[in-house]
């Protein structure tokens, strides 16, 4: 009967435990706490600080049975050392044992349950690499419970005399308390867990809320930034978001704004906020969280938090996306990442535009550059896989972002100058990126350098090879295929290999390549060629060598014996 009416009374004890926690992961102060991702000292003692509280909370909440408290503090030991590692976990135990110190009554079994609780929260913190990036960690917490609880007990056994009481009472309390501390450990892990799950559902959210509006105004921004590309944008947002204000700017003058404050913030006015000229001279984002951080010069503006970005192209700063609230202190982390998403990717869509008004200069002169070659087509692939991905994985989406970001600014830094070969590799390996991630594994890359390779090659030259092997050698394979680029020095000069194992190339289309009869369908060839001949005039080697169902090799030589180890 003394099992039960202990189990009873550690599950009541329990329920005001859990409600206590779950009524605190409604706060956004705790759940910011919890789902902090700072893996530094500040970072670390913030953890140690709630999981040890926590674990004091334990210590109230607890039974005194013959000198022993039985108790609940391994929920906020254990819960710390799974989510936070060896440090967090050691931490919250060093700070329940403190506190149980401090209490001074039950002290029969005072030292055993001081040294266990500090061997849990080192067991507890090791744990978190096995239960990192898991599902269900849930079962982890009651295997937790259950090792830590029978720990405790046979520190009891070996530290607490005379071992005739010990034994009597861990005969009593071993049960009680390891199905109550696995349970309430198993609820407590299951209440962060869904804290942490909201949070990337709402990341994923937000992630897919900007790349829809990305999809609405790439075909806007992508005439540049006016009055009336920006109106739209700004339209756009302030539609689709549930901010109070939406304002673009160049670096004079304000070009729309929606919403609160339009009265007074007119297009075709001046800047009005020192705001907005402090990021436009740093080139960094601001938040404001009071009115007189805005510093907006109307004294009647009902605009009282913003966020000021910096549109950028090529690391200038040539304008300001600003999302608005009408109240104080209130733009949240999920606007910040928001905010940030939609900048970069506004700044991508105009170099984009940038990118059209230089094909239309660049047209004029012989050589064609690579701009012309720039697929909306394979945008929109890449923004609808992004799509997909954030509700599935959101921060993969998020690294398919940056590569996207990053192949497109490339396209835009296109000048006739040479640059290093491995510049040219990291264009060709965010545009691998966003391809491997669309055909999964039906396609696999290899980037063979030798070390002491150190050219200069035309800009854009090597990723329309690398697209021309995708597309037409492995894609058309049923079952995908692998791509070489190899980079090589060879004598009095270097060799460029894009090799390919598939489909391969037919013989009459493959001698008018060789015979340097260009197609209009292999434009992205031609000015491959064409830019080299450029560059190198009569000292470069063009060959493609290909077998049909076996692949293709396209071969660049410049300076040198013609080289014809690559061939299929």
């Amino acid at each position: 009967m003394i099992v039960f009416d202990l189990i009873y009374n550690l599950l009541n004890k329990l329920g005001l435990f859990i409600i206590i926690i779950y009524l605190l992961s409604m706060s956004k102060t705790f759940t910011k706490l919890i789902t902090q991702n700072e893996n530094s000292f500040k970072g670390n003692l913030l953890l140690i600080t709630i999981f040890g509280i926590i674990g004091v909370l334990g210590n109230y909440f607890s039974i005194n049975y013959e000198g022993s408290l039985v108790n609940t503090r391994i929920i906020g030991v254990a819960s710390g050392g799974l989510y936070g590692g060896p440090v967090v976990g050691l931490g919250a135990a060093v700070i329940s044992v403190l506190h149980r110190l401090s209490i001074g009554n039950a002290d029969f079994t005072l030292k055993a349950c001081s040294i266990s609780t500090i061997i849990e929260g080192i067991i507890s913190g090791y744990s978190y690499y096995a239960a990192k990036d898991k599902q269900n960690k849930w079962i982890y917490g009651i295997i937790l419970g259950i090792i830590c609880e029978s720990l405790r007990k046979v520190m009891v056994l070996i530290f607490s005399k005379p071992f005739d009481k010990a034994l009597a009472v861990v005969k009593v309390i071993w049960i009680p308390m390891t199905v109550v501390n696995a349970v309430g450990l198993a609820i407590f892990i299951a209440i962060i867990d869904s804290i942490f799950k909201e949070k990337e559902k709402l990341k994923a959210y937000q992630a897919k809320l900007c790349l829809n509006i990305a999809n609405k105004t790439l075909p806007i921004l992508r005439k540049g930034l006016n009055k009336e590309t920006a109106y739209e944008a700004g339209k756009i947002i302030y539609n689709m978001t549930d901010f109070d204000a939406i304002a673009i700017t160049d670096t004079n003058e304000v070009l729309c704004h929606i919403g609160v404050g339009n009265d007074h913030h007119l297009p075709g006015g001046p800047l009005l906020t020192n705001l907005t000229k402090k990021v436009i001279q740093e080139g960094v984002f601001v938040i404001s969280r009071n009115k007189s951080e805005i510093d907006c010069k109307y004294p009647a503006c009902k605009l009282q938090s913003a966020i000021v970005l910096p549109l950028k192209i090529k690391e200038n700063v040539i304008g300001t996306l600003k999302l608005y609230r009408c109240a104080e202190n209130s733009i949240s982390e999920t606007d910040v990442e928001l905010g940030l998403g939609l900048a970069q990717l506004f700044s991508t869509q105009l170099e984009l535009s940038m990118i059209e008004e230089q094909n239309k200069i660049l047209a004029m002169t012989q050589i064609k550059v690579l701009q012309n070659q720039i697929n909306p087509h394979f945008l929109f692939n890449c923004l609808n896989t992004i799509s997909i991905l954030c509700r599935l994985n959101p921060f993969k989406a998020r690294k398919l972002i940056n590569h996207l970001s990053n192949f497109y600014r490339k396209n835009l830094n296109k000048k006739d100058v040479l640059i290093d070969i491995d510049e040219e590799l990291e264009h060709v390996k965010s545009y691998v990126a966003l391809e491997k991630e669309r055909f999964k594994n039906k396609l696999k890359i290899l980037f063979l350098k030798d070390e002491k390779v150190n050219i200069k090659v035309p800009p854009l030259t090597l990723q329309p090879l690398v697209e021309n092997a995708i597309q037409h050698g492995i894609l058309p394979k049923e079952n995908g295929g692998n791509v070489w680029v190899i980079i090589k020095n060879i004598s009095n000069g270097f060799l460029i290999c894009v090799k390919d194992n598939g489909v391969g190339i037919e013989e009459n289309l493959l001698k008018r390549l060789n015979s340097l009869e260009f197609p209009k369908s292999s434009f992205g060839l031609e000015s491959v060629y064409k830019r080299f001949k450029y560059f190198y005039n009569e000292n470069i080697y063009f060959k493609i060598y290909s077998v049909k169902g076996k692949g293709t090799s396209v071969i660049i030589k410049v300076r040198g014996e013609a080289y014809e180890g690559f061939n299929c």
